[in-house]
């Protein structure tokens, strides 16, 4: 099958490779119908990478299929050949001292699909089935494709606990910054107000539900305005704005720190963490947020379809890659078959 292979030093690759086979009990071989491109392939990609993958892996774990063929236990478990199903590619152990105790998104034998093993830009991905979630079949491919990002967001959004009549302020308007708004919105939080140098993605993020995109420009000249107490949430969803939350930031205020970037070191006062007595956050992976996230989408109870701006064959993933690196994209889906 033809597969997205990511070969070190910023180089992906369409090129042959074997379709996964059933090789343990529980395994599950999927279809891919739909894999978004994410923010994080993009930093496995860069030179230096921001973030770690394994030479030789097929890339991809934002995506959605239906279920080709079953292990023994994986047939047990109640899948059935043909379901629509959504995958966590960070399928947890549920043994080690952090799964134990609560925290699957701590578990320290995670060996995530698409970055340190094959993933879904391919026709055919496996999964083990405790990661395996079967959704209804309404949902557009498009769509239905954000429900991984938007488990992880999610889990975010809970951790951060919005509250009607809260304000918030998010730095970045790509898929991730667009899911926040759609979860704020649906909370109840008001004003949402983006940070974004793009115009097409402050205009993908309106549409999703902000009551302003700004460049960083307009947002410094009605700071007081829109903040006179600063912010009660304050989301980074691009890994290079935590100094600028921590000012941004209300008295009481959280601050998720979402996106991810190793490269950066930023210079942060803590001494105005502790004063305005912030609570600090990172978090970027689900946390029993999957089923949560298909509700979400089965029930059309967000506005996503404006977050997908192209949806791709794979031959064509290069151009993908080039428009969100330009960010004339905010999420880009690939169709495998």
């Amino acid at each position: 099958m033809r597969a997205a292979v990511f070969e070190g030093a910023g180089v992906v690759r369409l090129r042959d490779v074997p379709e996964p086979t059933l090789e343990a009990a529980d395994d599950v071989v999927i279809e891919v119908e739909a894999c978004g491109i994410c923010g994080t392939d993009l930093q496995i990609l860069n030179v230096p990478p921001g973030h770690p993958a394994d030479p030789g892996v097929v890339m991809g774990h934002e995506f959605i299929g239906h279920v080709a063929r079953l292990g023994a236990d994986a047939a047990a478990s109640g899948l059935k050949v043909g379901q629509r199903v959504a995958v966590d590619p960070d399928a947890t152990c549920g043994v080690c001292r952090f799964c134990r105790a609560g925290r699957p998104a701590n578990c320290e034998n995670i060996r995530a699909l698409g970055i340190f093993r094959n993933g879904a830009l391919a026709a055919f991905t496996k999964s083990p089935a405790r990661a395996v979630f079967p959704f209804g079949g309404g949902p557009p491919s498009e769509v239905a494709a954000l429900i991984e990002p938007l488990a992880c967001v999610v889990n975010g959004a809970n951790r951060a606990n919005p509250r009607p009549g809260e304000s918030a302020l998010i730095y970045g308007a790509g898929a991730i910054g667009c899911l926040f708004v759609a979860v704020f919105r649906a909370a109840g939080v008001s004003p949402i107000v983006v940070i974004e140098p793009t115009e097409a993605r402050r205009s993908v993020v309106r549409a999703v539900g902000a009551d302003a995109a700004l460049a960083p420009d307009e947002f410094d000249a009605r700071r007081g305005e829109l903040f006179p107490a600063g912010a009660d949430i304050v989301v980074d969803a691009v890994g290079t704005r935590f100094a600028a939350a921590v000012d941004e930031a209300s008295l009481g205020g959280r601050i998720i720190l979402f996106g991810q970037n190793a490269n950066v070191r930023p210079e942060v006062h803590q001494y105005t963490i502790t004063a305005r007595s912030l609570t600090v956050m990172g978090t970027y992976i689900t946390s029993f947020t999957f089923p949560q996230a298909i509700r979400m989408v089965e029930q059309g109870i967000l506005n996503l379809a404006p977050i997908v701006t192209h949806v791709l064959p794979l031959d064509r993933l290069p151009e993908g890659l080039d428009l969100l690196r330009a960010r004339a994209a905010t999420k880009v889906v690939i169709t495998p078959a």
